[in-house]
């Protein structure tokens, strides 16, 4: 990391940048030592500096800066920070401003092909962005906004979330411009009152514009976004990731998409071929040859005890002088090269042992340097066990920072909506990365081993994924899945509506149970809720296929016969009034808040389509048309 030109991990807690995120970045990609499309990002934060008044350092000094710190870098990115620099307290501007510049190189992201190839998952956020023209289209240092969108889900299927404003426009991606397609047109976000301007999207408008095709800017909302042909997002380190997935809507990687994917691809070996290599840095061998000169005529002229000295003085400072060198190449010589290397700092492990351990990894270091840092920043001692996944270029003291701080590797598991507790506790069983303590799989077990006191186990964890370090017990995972139930469906009760047929937040989690079973189409889970709640409340049977299957266990086969629906279980809710005795899966939050929130209209049947869709009937009259229509495929 450069901090003003200096290798420094060290900025001053005054700094504006620190105190009210007053400053810019920009996020550059580094291949083969060379910054990509770095004119275009200078450009950009020369300008952003100009309407922000933050003096500009200039492009020479930060272009040497850059090239200082890729030179060695095969594939990294790098980040260009630029504040306001130091300031009292208040928001009043210091005078005069002298600008902190702060370079730093990260491991590139590992993001699979398939993105760029097949496609992601996108959702919508909740998160709005606000309304600001000053500040539209700068990549400012305040994106809390951002942070705040990017913290709404875990989901690893999903890999991008789609941010609105409050006027209700779709305005970018959470870390990307975002693109679509509708017959032949390509549309993006004006960006005139919140929104970043990327360097790809200016890149993808310039090159449409190349190839006669216009790029329309403009305001649109949710609906024009989710009527497009194509949908494609993009920024500087992915290039271009078509979305295939977004609110239930299903999109192809279109024939546009691709072609601009491309012409993308095009423009940066062009812009590739045009730079030059980095030059490797020079010294200028001919000082140290005038100082040794003018040396040599002083021991000359000296008599035998000052020439002694001399020869004293000049070893003294030949061997300080490589010593300096030396610490410095220990601090900031990438000591993990090639591939990314796994340790485990087991609890008892000498500092010596320690240093083994990386050196069997091939780990590039001098164990005295390292003593020497960690001794220098009292950090000896202060080295967290765990298991820890060291990227490439990573140097020593970043190294070090991992193991003070206790960044371990963490592995996942992930327990989806809908699944029955038969389902988590296989997964669970077979993670080869937990260590398992349960003795048994059966529920009856596995509630005496949790201390879990409820009837029943089914239900009561909370889908989602868990991220864990080695080590870490089934035990420990399945409580925590637990507790986070708990805290979930406490919360919803006590946001619950008036008037429900529910009278325990348990009942409510097997209402959401219920729906989560009947239905994947977000939109559909009130009206669902709605149907149960005035079947419970007029005394009617619920009579939901999901409970039958759940109360037939293994006999079910795909298919439910009329004898299933007449063959008493516990489940039957086409015999048995009222709800099941305990959920018949796990729910997520929005099916439990759906179960307490249930639609004011007075349907009482639903029947469904055929496209995980339903219609929805307040009279067993339009009820019996739908399913004719639907099921008995009747005109």
């Amino acid at each position: 990391m450069l901090i003003n030109g200096l290798y420094s991990h060290q900025i001053d807690q005054t700094d504006r940048g620190f105190q009210y995120g007053d400053g810019l970045f920009e996020t550059i990609a580094i291949i083969n030592g060379q910054a990509v499309f770095l004119d275009q990002h200078l450009a950009r934060l020369q300008k952003d500096c100009h309407r922000l008044k933050i003096p500009y350092p200039g492009t020479e000094l930060l272009t040497l800066e850059v090239e200082q710190l890729a030179k060695n870098a095969s594939k990294a990115v790098l980040k260009i920070i630029l504040t306001r620099g130091v300031g009292g307290r208040g928001y009043r501007q210091p005078d005069p401003i002298k600008t902190t510049r702060v370079l730093s190189l990260y491991p590139y992201p590992d993001y699979p092909d398939s993105y760029k190839n097949q496609g992601i998952h996108a959702r919508f956020c909740d998160i709005r962005l606000g309304l600001n023209p000053a500040l539209a289209g700068i990549k400012h240092l305040n994106r809390l906004e951002q942070v705040l969108a990017r913290s709404e889900w875990s989901d690893l299927a999903i890999q991008e979330g789609i941010m609105l404003d409050f006027n209700d426009h779709v305005i970018e991606g959470t870390m990307t411009n975002l693109f679509y397609i509708k017959d032949d047109s390509i549309y993006t976000s004006a960006l005139t009152l919140n929104g970043v301007s990327g360097i790809m999207r200016s890149s993808i408008i310039m090159l449409c514009a190349r190839h006669q095709l216009t790029v329309i800017e403009h305001d649109f909302n949710q609906e024009a976004l989710l009527a497009a042909d194509e949908i494609f997002v993009c920024n500087s380190i992915i290039d271009i990731w078509p979305v295939t997935e977004l609110a239930d809507i299903n999109l192809p990687v279109g024939e546009k998409t691709q072609q601009i994917q491309r012409w993308l691809a095009q423009f940066q070996d062009e812009q590739s071929n045009q730079e030059q290599p980095i030059a490797e840095q020079k010294i200028d061998h001919s000082i140290f040859y005038k100082s040794a000169d003018n040396l040599t005529r002083s021991i000359i002229s000296c008599s035998r005890r000052r020439v002694f000295i001399a020869i004293v003085t000049l070893s003294l400072a030949i061997l300080s002088a490589w010593l300096s060198l030396d610490y410095q190449k220990a601090l900031h010589q990438p000591a993990v090269l090639s591939k990314t290397v796994t340790i485990e700092i087991t609890k008892g492990d000498s500092f010596k042992k320690i240093t083994t351990k990386l050196l069997e990894q091939q780990v590039v270091f001098k164990p005295f340097w390292f003593r020497v840092i960690t001794l220098v920043n009292k950090t000896s001692n202060k080295l967290k066990a765990g298991e820890y996944e060291l990227s490439p270029n990573l140097t020593l003291p970043e190294i070090i920072d991992l193991f003070v701080q206790g960044k371990t590797k963490h592995y996942a598991i992930t327990f989806p909506e809908g699944w029955t507790v038969k389902d988590l506790l296989e997964t669970v069983k077979n993670n080869a990365h937990l260590e398992h303590s349960l003795t048994s799989s059966t529920p009856e077990e596995v509630m005496t081993q949790l201390g879990i006191t409820d009837a029943h186990l089914e239900g009561l964890f909370f889908p989602d994924t868990y991220f864990f370090e080695k080590h870490s017990t089934d035990i420990e995972l399945l409580k925590r899945a637990y507790k986070k139930m708990e805290q979930v469906l406490e919360q919803e009760w006590k946001n619950r509506a008036d008037n429900l047929p529910l009278k325990t937040p348990y009942e409510a989690l097997t209402l959401a149970s219920i729906i989560e079973k009947e239905t994947a189409a977000v939109t559909e889970r009130t009206l669902i809720s709605g149907v149960f709640s005035r079947r419970l409340e007029t005394n009617m049977l619920l009579q939901t296929d999901p409970t039958i299957i759940y109360g037939m266990k293994d006999n079910y086969q795909g298919n439910i016969t009329h004898n299933d629906l007449i063959t008493a279980t516990p489940y039957n809710t086409y015999i048995i009034k009222g709800l099941p005795p305990t959920p018949i899966a796990i729910p997520g939050k929005a099916a439990i808040n759906a179960a307490l929130h249930p639609d004011s209209s007075n349907n009482i049947y639903f029947v469904a389509r055929g496209d995980g869709t339903h219609v929805f009937s307040a009279t067993l009259e339009e009820h019996n048309l739908a399913v004719d229509n639907f099921q008995r495929k009747k005109p």
